[in-house]
C-alpha cells in the first residue's frame, strides 16, 4: 500500500525554508510603504463589487458525514493539479473513499490509499513555486517569519514572494488542500490533504492547489489516527470517516447548486478586513497587543451566495 505521506519531506523541508535570506523588518516595511497607495482607517462594509464569486468548476465538495467541505480549486498556480482533481471527481474516483491519515493539529490526508488504484493515475510534476511574477500582489503589511513578502493574490489566495530568488508560492496555511507524494517531488497525483494547523516549513515542497472556503468546522471533526503509529494512519479495524460523495459545483442542477463567495483582495474593504485583525482597539485588551498580522492567522471573508 503507498501512502505517500505529506511527512516525507520533514527531513529536507527546513533546509528549503533556510535557504531564503531573512530580512530585517524595517526594510521590509518600507518595501511595503513604497508599495501601498492607500491607507485604510476604520471600517469599511463590503458591497457587492468586493466580492467576487467562485466559479463552479473551481468548487470541489466532498461530502461526509460531519458535512460537507467545500474547496476553490486554484487554476492559475497549480493548473494541472486542478485539472487532475477534475478528472478524479468526474471518474467518481473519490466516492467511497477516507480521509485515512488524520493527525491532530497536523493534516487530514484521504485519497485512493490503495497502491493499484492510484498506479492507474500517472504522477504530476510538482507546482509547488514558479517564477515571480507580475501579477496583482497584495503585501499583507507586516514582516513574516518564514520569508521576505507574504500577501494575498487578487483571488485572496495567501502567498510568498520573494524578488532575490525571483520565486513565488502558496502557503500552507489552514485549510489550505494539497498534494501529497512521495520523496521524489514528482510523485503526486490522486492523494491529497488538508490543512489543520499552519505548516509553513511545507512551502515549496508540496503542491498546494486549492483552500476550504466552507466546511473547516467537518475537517476538524474527522476521526484522527495516532502520529506515532504509522505516521498517522489509521488502522484496521478501525476506519478513517468516509468521502461518502465528491462532486464539483459545476455538474450539480443550477437551482440545488451550492454557490460562494470570497471577498477581493485588490478592495478596500480587504484591507479594511485585515487592518480590524492587525489593530486591537476594544477596550478588552487593556494590555494592548501588538500591530502585527499573522498571514496564517487571517481568515479571508466567505460568504454563501444565492445565486
Amino acid at each position: 500500500m503507498i501512502v505517500r505521506p505529506a511527512l516525507a519531506v520533514l527531513s529536507f523541508a527546513f533546509a528549503a525554508c533556510a535557504q531564503v535570506p531573512f530580512t530585517e523588518p524595517a526594510a521590509i516595511e518600507e518595501s511595503i510603504v513604497a508599495d501601498t497607495e492607500t491607507v485604510v482607517i476604520g471600517p469599511f462594509e463590503p458591497t457587492d463589487a468586493d466580492w467576487r464569486a467562485v466559479e463552479p468548476e473551481d468548487l470541489m465538495l466532498i461530502d461526509t458525514v460531519h458535512g460537507t467541505i467545500a474547496i476553490e480549486l486554484n487554476n492559475d498556480f497549480s493548473p494541472n493539479h486542478a485539472a487532475r482533481m477534475r478528472e478524479l471527481i468526474r471518474a467518481g474516483a473519490y466516492n467511497g473513499e477516507r480521509f485515512y491519515r488524520v493527525i491532530d493539529g497536523f493534516v487530514a490526508q484521504g485519497g485512493l490509499q490503495d497502491e493499484e488504484k492510484i498506479a492507474e493515475w500517472t504522477p504530476l510534476e510538482n507546482e509547488n513555486d514558479r517564477l515571480r511574477s507580475f501579477t496583482n500582489f497584495h503585501y499583507l503589511g507586516n514582516a513574516d517569519l518564514f520569508t521576505r513578502e507574504v500577501g494575498h493574490t487578487d483571488e485572496a489566495f495567501p502567498m510568498a514572494r520573494d524578488e532575490e530568488m525571483g520565486r513565488e508560492w502558496l502557503l500552507h496555511c489552514p485549510g489550505a488542500v494539497a498534494m501529497a507524494r512521495d520523496t521524489d517531488p514528482d510523485t503526486g497525483g490522486t492523494e491529497f490533504y488538508i490543512v489543520l494547523d499552519a505548516q509553513r516549513y511545507l512551502d515549496r515542497n508540496l503542491t498546494i492547489f486549492g483552500r476550504v472556503i466552507d466546511g473547516m468546522q467537518s475537517v476538524q471533526k474527522l476521526k484522527r489516527g495516532v502520529r506515532a503509529i504509522e505516521s498517522g494512519v489509521i488502522q484496521p479495524p478501525e476506519q478513517g470517516d468516509e468521502m461518502i460523495r465528491v462532486r464539483l459545483a459545476a455538474d450539480i442542477p443550477e437551482e440545488v447548486r451550492p454557490a460562494f463567495d470570497v471577498l477581493r483582495a485588490d478592495r478596500l474593504a480587504f484591507e479594511a478586513a485585515k487592518q480590524e485583525k492587525r489593530v486591537r482597539d476594544d477596550p478588552f485588551f487593556y494590555r494592548k497587543p501588538p500591530e502585527i498580522l499573522d498571514i496564517c492567522g487571517f481568515d479571508v471573508p466567505v460568504r454563501a451566495a444565492d445565486r
